[in-house]
């Protein structure tokens, strides 16, 4: 092993020690830094939190998590139990879409792992990005829960375990056996081999004693926070020892700390306001002074009672130019404190709109002036604005984060445009104010602080006299840039230094894993009755038929298939799926939940039919025909599908459609259909299997229904009440949770049922009920790669290309570029949700039309999808399920009209096969999804298939009264992201 020149080996470091030993040491891309992730980088384990969300959502099944605590109450001791544990817990991702996982694992790192991160582990891997090193994450972990931390920290390499993802989703199988020991270490020889890397120079980092053959890999081996096995081993081995401050549970000292502060934060504002108060009864004051003396007393008192102590640089530039827009940059709940104790009086600030329900100090940022903005809504934000130009111009300043909300880690985020907006507007120096390490004092997170000193830097005034909005961009760079370099000149970590954003994921080997799951028999549509989405939806309709539930998906087909195969194909799937032969039965009255009754004999020529394109049969001819094919309402006697073979499309090609209604399988749903009955050959498979035809059951009359669905409920109601008092004493135990998920209930609720604040665009306002289908399609990598290059997923960069395609609409009508409300579904499904019916909730995007730039619109997007997500757990469908299938049809259609019609679009992604797949001996070359128009302007949904996001677009034309001006516009919005990537784009375009 190489000598350390910094300290002795087998003895304790300190983090100096292990800073000047990585700048001492050999330089370059050639020496590898491997870390382990969960208890080395950060304080505790990341699939903590993927634990704790999957028991809150109920992805899990209480035998799963029996199994999970017995393992580990057992102990993991060997690399099969291991594997048993990491099995067990990655079934709850079973079903889940990749985008899904991946956006969940960038949530949870937000929202629950980035705040207990080690500040010491990440100044250690900036010191090894400093020195050049080629720096890795390795762990047993998957790429959904360490890709957004390296991503975060600016590392560009994880090695982590596969998990198997057919068809975008995931199987709840990993890809192979878990990163841990042996696995591990044999990684990261493999890696180093690859990728040129001298493993004797090179650095690796961990706190357990099964991490020993993967320390043992590296020439410097270090153990971190090493837990009593790997401290007993790392003495044996001469391995220097490094612990870091536990970010636990607080002492007493720290509870009492923080109760100080926050005692003489409210207590001193609200003396100064009473002492104010009684001057301005006096004569001798005005309601500002007050003000000014309360945020005085509150930042002294405040710091003082906390322990928090200021070492300021520069401080006389707090005077120098007042007023002035003061930029701070934000890392913990502290700086509130820091802010007050420097600036003393005479400002307010801008804080998110959460902040003003915030108990006590809601109040006193109300009393201050604060302008609350609402982050989701980029045009309510700039109309909350206003009134602070206001103060500036009147000899107020005003303090912002320019980063729009507090940073996950040390690193400086990007700095959006609305404080500078601002200070032009106002004609007013802007003050950077530097904060080096308040979050190290209290984490993002934390509810207590820590006494110790915060350091901080006022830099310079700088005037914004003669700034233009042409030019804005280039000075927030200089602005930013001054901060990197305040923070670099510390001699902390560069924390400036903009992570790529761009991490190479290296998945362990493939191949059997030691415990692999119980085989389950695939199944889809198996639930004997509706649930209380899916009777929404079939008697909504029934009261409404604007309100028609029909799904559609288009494929091309390439050459035309044979016609007697395909018949043939029909009849082989209706047996393989049962729901193919069983219709909707209701109950008497038309309440209780209708149920699914297998018919005496499926008649294949009502529900597959075949018709030929006049030349020269273009895409327009068969767009037209599939239209009015896909809006025909059901005969709802008989099975809810239908499939037409449409002949003559140019090319040799022909065009196969197929239309299900809605309450029969959602979006998900029908992808797995789709997998199961699709071929990876053209060729006839000699060795499917062949189901017999299903027996129809014995036939219930609909009043037979509902007296047994009544009896039913009755003989459940003892047993609700016994379930119900449990929830109660549960509850009484655990108060702040019960709450706060009586919160998150009500919250979901009111935002599904609730219109828009800002209410729909006028110009897509009028309904028909009449359907309008187009295409597009754009290369899957080229549309991801753009989305990447600003920071958000496909996914991401999908919703901004269609609020940029609107935003061009709105233009060339001349309509107010305001905002538009769009629906995206969110699924809820679990691991043990059979295939097929719905299972998903919805959120509502107040989509801006008013930013030009896709970039950030890609970043206002993903702010508002990983906060949607977050609010998944709660079922608002499900919270009113007890009384939806009681309801009938005249009160359940306007019902069902309220939830979807307050949207102006219906927005979705599913996910596609990454294979060519076949039917009837013909290729499928595209897939084209069509989704219903629950009384919304336009249904948009993509489908990824073989290499192509194929788009389809659903239009009523009295709202969208020239289509050809949307597409249009669609396609210059989807050419502005893949053009973030740099890429010059394949030309998408409408199949027409």
């Amino acid at each position: 092993m190489s000598t350390a020149t910094s300290g002795s080996a087998g003895q304790a470091w300190s983090e100096e020690q292990l800073l000047a030993d990585v700048e001492a040491g050999p330089q370059g891309p050639r020496v590898g830094a491997f870390f382990d992730f969960d208890g080395t980088l950060i304080d505790g384990y990341s699939l903590g939190a993927f634990a704790r969300h999957h028991m809150r959502s109920g992805h899990v099944t209480p035998g799963d998590i029996g199994r999970m605590l017995l393992l580990g109450m057992r102990g993991l001791t060997t690399e099969e139990d291991f594997e048993d544990f990491f099995v067990l817990g990655m079934r709850a991702w079973a079903g889940r879409h990749e985008d899904e996982l991946t956006e969940l694992g960038e949530r949870l790192w937000t929202q629950a792992v980035a705040g207990s991160l080690y500040p010491e582990a990440w100044r250690l891997v900036e010191a090894h990005r400093r020195a050049g090193h080629t720096v890795v994450l390795a762990s047993s972990a998957t790429r959904f829960q360490v890709e957004p931390a390296a991503r975060a920290m600016g590392v560009d390499h994880v090695l982590v375990t596969p998990v198997e993802i057919e068809n975008g989703l995931c199987t709840g199988r990993p890809g192979g056996p878990p990163l841990w020991r042996a696995g591990k270490a044999a990684a990261v020889r493999t890696f180093a081999q690859q990728h040129g890397i001298d493993l004797a120079e090179s650095y690796a980092y961990s706190n357990g004693d099964e991490d020993v053959p993967f320390l043992s890999t590296a020439g410097r081996a270090r153990a971190l926070n090493p837990g009593p096995g790997l401290a007993a081993e790392a003495a044996r081995r001469d391995w220097p020892i490094a612990r870091f401050r536990s970010r636990g549970r607080p002492g007493a000292r720290e509870i009492a700390r923080t109760v100080g502060a926050v005692g003489g934060t409210l207590g001193g504002f609200a003396a100064g306001l009473a002492l104010g108060a009684l001057n301005s009864l006096a004569g001798e004051g005005t309601r500002r002074e007050a003000v000014d003396l309360g945020l005085t007393l509150a930042g002294e008192l405040g710091t003082a009672l906390g322990g928090v102590r200021l070492d300021v640089r520069g401080a006389e530039h707090l005077m120098a130019a007042r007023p002035a827009v003061f930029l701070f940059n934000h890392q913990s709940q502290l700086d509130v404190l820091i802010l007050a104790k420097l600036l003393r009086s005479n400002f307010t600030a801008v804080a998110k709109k959460e902040a003003a329900t915030v108990p006590g100090f809601g109040l006193a940022f109300r009393l201050a002036d604060v302008a609350f903005v609402d982050r989701t809504d980029p045009t309510a934000a700039r109309a909350a604005l206003e009134p602070a130009v206001q103060r500036l111009r009147e000899g107020i300043s005003l303090v912002i984060a320019p980063e729009g909300t507090r940073s996950i880690t040390p690193a400086l985020g990007p700095f959006k445009k609305g404080a500078f907006h601002v200070a032009m507007q106002a004609g007013v120096p802007i003050v950077p104010i530097v904060i080096r390490n308040a979050g190290e004092l209290m984490w993002r997170g934390a509810s207590t602080l820590r006494e110790g000193t915060v350091q901080v830097a006022v830099l310079p005034p700088i005037p914004t006299d003669g700034w233009t909005v042409e030019e804005l961009d280039r000075h927030i760079e200089d602005v930013r840039g001054r901060y990197v370099e305040a923070l670099a000149h510390w001699g902390g970590p560069a924390a400036g230094a903009a992570p790529s954003g761009k991490v190479a994921v290296t998945d362990g080997p493939a191949g059997p894993v030691g415990a692999p799951l119980d085989a389950r028999p695939l199944r889809w549509g198996t639930a004997p009755e509706m649930n209380a989405l899916e009777t929404a939806m079939w008697r909504g309709e029934a009261a409404d038929p604007r309100l028609r539930s029909n799904v559609t998906l288009l494929e091309l087909l390439d050459p035309a298939p044979d016609w007697e195969r395909l018949v043939a194909s029909h009849e082989w799937a209706s047996r393989m799926v049962p729901r193919m032969r069983q219709r909707v039965v209701e109950p008497a009255l038309g309440i209780g939940a209708p149920t699914w009754a297998t018919v005496d004999h499926l008649d294949l020529v009502h529900h597959l039919s075949r018709v030929r394109l006049r030349s020269p049969g273009t895409m327009a001819q068969a767009l037209a025909v599939v239209q009015e094919f896909a809006a025909a309402p059901f005969d709802r006697s008989r099975p809810l599908w239908r499939a037409l073979l449409v002949e003559g499309l140019e090319g040799g090609r022909a065009a196969y459609v197929v239309t299900t209604h809605h309450s029969a399988t959602d979006g998900l749903g029908a992808v797995q259909l789709m997998g199961m009955l699709h071929s990876r050959s053209p060729e006839h498979d000699p060795h499917r299997p062949e189901p017999p035809e299903p027996h129809p059951e014995r036939p219930v009359s609909p009043f037979g229904l509902l007296t047994d669905q009544v009896r039913r409920t009755a003989r459940g109601v003892p047993g609700e009440v016994l379930r119900l008092g449990a929830d109660v004493l549960g509850a009484l135990s655990r108060p702040e949770a019960a709450a706060q998920h009586a919160v998150d209930a009500v919250r979901s609720l009111n935002r599904a049922v609730a219109p828009p604040s800002a209410g729909g665009s006028p110009l897509l306002a009028q309904r028909s009920g009449h359907w309008h289908f187009e295409v597009l399609d754009v290369p899957f990598d080229e549309l991801r790669a753009g989305a990447k290059a600003a920071g958000g997923s496909l996914n991401d960069g999908y919703l901004a290309a269609v609020l940029g395609g609107f935003r061009r609409y709105h233009q060339h009508f001349g309509a107010d570029l305001g905002t538009i409300p769009i629906g995206i579904p969110i699924s809820l499904r679990t691991q043990d949700d059979p295939q097929g019916g719905n299972r998903f909730t919805g959120a509502r995007l107040p989509g801006s039309l008013a930013e030009p730039d896709p970039a950030a619109r890609i970043q206002a997007v993903r702010e508002f999808v990983l906060t949607a997500r977050a609010g998944t757990g709660v079922d608002v469908v499900g919270l009113l399920a007890p009384a939806l299938t009681w309801l009938p049809g005249s009160v359940l259609g306007p019902a069902s009209a309220r939830l979807t019609s307050a949207n102006d679009v219906q927005v979705s992604n599913l996910p596609g096969v990454g294979h060519p797949v076949y039917i009837a001996g013909s290729r499928i070359t595209h897939m084209y999804p069509f989704g219903p128009l629950p009384g919304v302007a336009a249904t948009i949904t993509l489908l990824s298939h073989d290499g192509t996001c194929c788009i389809g677009v659903n239009l009523d034309p009295a709202a969208i009264t020239e289509p050809s001006v949307l597409v249009a516009g669609l396609h210059a919005g989807l050419d502005e992201v893949v053009a973030l990537a740099g890429s010059k784009g394949r030309g998408h375009r409408s199949r027409r």
